[in-house]
């Protein structure tokens, strides 16, 4: 009994001094991020039970939510895609944007200001706008889809010398050393 119980004890306190070690890798694996903003009136007033819909454009899946007492809303583990965006409120004119880009592990904000108007009355936005992160502080850029297949790249076509292209990057010392190339 008291032999069991002692592989029981060790076994618990390796798993216990290992579980940190590990849960860097884990952090690091995220593969979604956030939709987040603030729905108000024309005055700056908070607009609170505001109804918001999120459509990926590329697929048609479509999320929806309301707004809080603050009138604030939040996406979390948006895919990454262009989004569509459309906040309804009793009384106020529908307000819907297009073109709204959700990266990887990235904090995307739409803040909506609703017009006084009928039910029936909708307010379009289509406008392509540069996606400035402010919840974040951090400097950060991606190589999309469109990129890794129609960039040219040497070395056996590995996609981390494209990396190089990015502002900021320090491409590592041997490419296609272990650390270097997960794959």
């Amino acid at each position: 009994m008291q032999r069991t119980t002692f592989r029981f004890f060790a076994a618990c306190l390796a798993m216990a001094l290992t579980l940190p070690l590990g849960s860097d890798r884990l952090r690091a694996q995220i593969l979604y991020g956030t939709l987040v903003g603030n729905v108000t009136d024309g005055t700056g007033a908070v607009i609170p039970g505001a109804q918001v819909a999120i459509t990926n454009e590329g697929t048609g899946v479509t999320r929806e939510g309301e707004a809080n007492a603050a009138g604030a809303y939040q996406f979390p583990t948006v895919s990454t895609g262009m989004y569509r965006v459309e906040v309804r409120s009793d009384g106020f004119s529908t307000f819907t944007t297009t073109g709204v880009a959700v990266g990887v592990n990235n904090v995307t904000r739409v803040d909506v200001e609703l017009q006084i108007g009928e039910v029936t009355e909708v307010v379009e936005v289509s406008a392509a706008v540069a996606q400035l992160q402010t919840d974040r502080a951090e400097v950060r850029a991606e190589v999309g889809t469109k990129e890794l297949q129609n960039v040219p790249v040497p070395l056996g076509r590995n996609y981390q010398m494209l990396l190089q292209t990015l502002p900021g990057f320090s491409p590592p010392r041997n490419a296609h050393s272990v650390p270097a190339n997960p794959t």
